[in-house]
């Protein structure tokens, strides 16, 4: 079969490769001018299913009137508000019930955990091309704060293991934290998850599919996807028509103008996130990867190579003056976990998440005969990468895939409310 993958990040990138080992002709067609330069760039690089519940939870409300107020440390709500944001807004507090939590939670842990087990299975590419382990993560809270009512009951309902950590305990775990100027009083374990970097990952893994046959047009913006009656049957550049027997649209954040013209709405919006990357790592650098729940704020180190920090969730494009104020307040946690970080400079990224409402990508097989989705994967594209490529190529050769894609449908929401589940 022929195929072409719109879209040269993470997503793309793995399922082109999925495609090419399984003996299909692949051709990759990406706006920029190289691979993993959106939100694959310098994201977290946690491959972290133990924490993966959805940014939908009960409370978001409250949560949203204080990013409005300038009051939440983590959330920040970006000026000018557009329609597709008050769309967006609306199905988001929608998706902040206990019962839709739930199940987009439960959707997202199964897939990602999938996913996990799926890339660090694979020989290839080998985990120090992109300074990659499974040595767990750290799920860090401070004296006030506590894991949710139900994240025990997620996890343990999913087969994953995790443990409680005491403070004590902690510093046992993660001995780098005996010297910062911040205290966490407790943490969960999740000894199966992983950190790694993905633009690394990404480059590595076209390399291979370079050399299993896939043909990659860079500089080449998507301008529509062209059809034979219902049927979608390539996609058009500036430079030609690139014909296929199967288009599968793994754009990101592009995704949803591109699929515009062809009925769907699908509400993907930007989030943005910022992060630090120091090279070389410190010699007192983490043996796992972490996220401060309370903070927003994730690190890892990838190797001897790079230490970074991770963290904000800033629904829009924010200003000049909001992105370096994010990044201050950045580096000032990173020399408070890390203190020997404040003589080195780091390398400031800025870049945004293709978020959908329940935090959920869209995944499967469309309304047209010839199109297929993989997009929207919000700030798990990284963690759900291999399992959402491994699952369209099941799809595509006529399998069925190792989890229900009911979840994960494209028509799951209407204008402004879900379709029922």
């Amino acid at each position: 079969m022929h195929i072409v993958v719109v879209g040269a990040g993470v997503v793309g990138t793995v399922t082109a490769l999925t495609l090419a080992r399984a003996g299909h002709q692949v051709e990759i067609v990406e706006s920029a001018g190289a691979a993993a330069t959106g939100a694959s760039f310098a994201n977290a690089g946690l491959i972290s299913p133990g924490h993966c519940f959805s940014w939908a939870e009960p409370g978001i409300g409250r949560a949203a009137l204080r990013a409005l107020l300038g009051r939440d440390e983590g959330l920040g709500i970006c000026q000018p508000w557009s329609a597709a944001l008050l769309r967006w807004g609306s199905l988001f507090l929608r998706e902040g019930t206990h019962e839709r939590w739930r199940a987009n939670s439960q959707a997202a842990l199964k897939l990602a955990a999938y996913s996990r087990d799926q890339l660090f299975r694979s020989a290839t590419p080998a985990s120090n091309a992109f300074g990659g382990h499974q040595h767990g993560i750290l799920y860090l809270y401070g004296e006030q704060d506590h894991p949710g009512p139900d994240d025990a009951t997620l996890l343990h309902e999913a087969g994953e293991p995790f443990t409680a950590l005491d403070h004590e305990q902690l510093l046992a775990q993660e001995p780098m934290l005996r010297d910062a100027d911040i205290a966490f009083a407790r943490a969960v374990h999740c000894p199966n998850d992983g950190t790694g970097d993905a633009a690394r990952y990404t480059r590595a893994a076209l390399d291979e599919a370079s050399a299993l046959g896939v043909r990659i047009h860079f500089d080449e913006p998507v301008l529509a996807l062209s059809q034979q009656g219902q049927a979608v049957n390539g996609v058009t550049t500036a430079r030609q028509t690139y014909h296929a027997d199967a288009v599968i649209v793994a754009a990101g954040l592009a995704s949803s103008a591109l699929l515009r013209p062809l009925g769907y709405r699908l509400p993907i919006y930007p989030v943005t996130g910022y992060s630090l990357s120091y090279r070389p790592a410190p010699a007192s650098s983490p043996r796992s990867g972490a996220v401060s729940i309370p903070h927003k704020i994730a690190w890892a180190a990838f190797g001897d190579d790079t230490m970074r920090f991770t963290g904000f969730a800033d629904i829009g494009i924010p200003s000049h003056k909001q992105a370096t104020a994010r990044l201050a307040q950045l580096t000032e946690f990173a020399h408070l976990v890390c203190p020997p970080l404040a003589r080195a400079t780091p390398s400031q990224w800025i870049g945004q998440r293709p978020m959908t409402p329940d935090n959920l990508p869209f995944l499967g097989q469309s309304a047209h005969p010839g199109l297929w989705l993989n997009c929207g994967h919000s700030a798990m594209g990284w963690t759900m990468a291999c399992g959402s490529a491994q699952i369209i190529a099941d799809l595509l050769q006529g399998r069925t895939p190792a989890i229900d894609l009911h979840p994960y449908r494209w028509n799951r929401y209407r204008r402004l409310s879900r379709q029922g589940d």
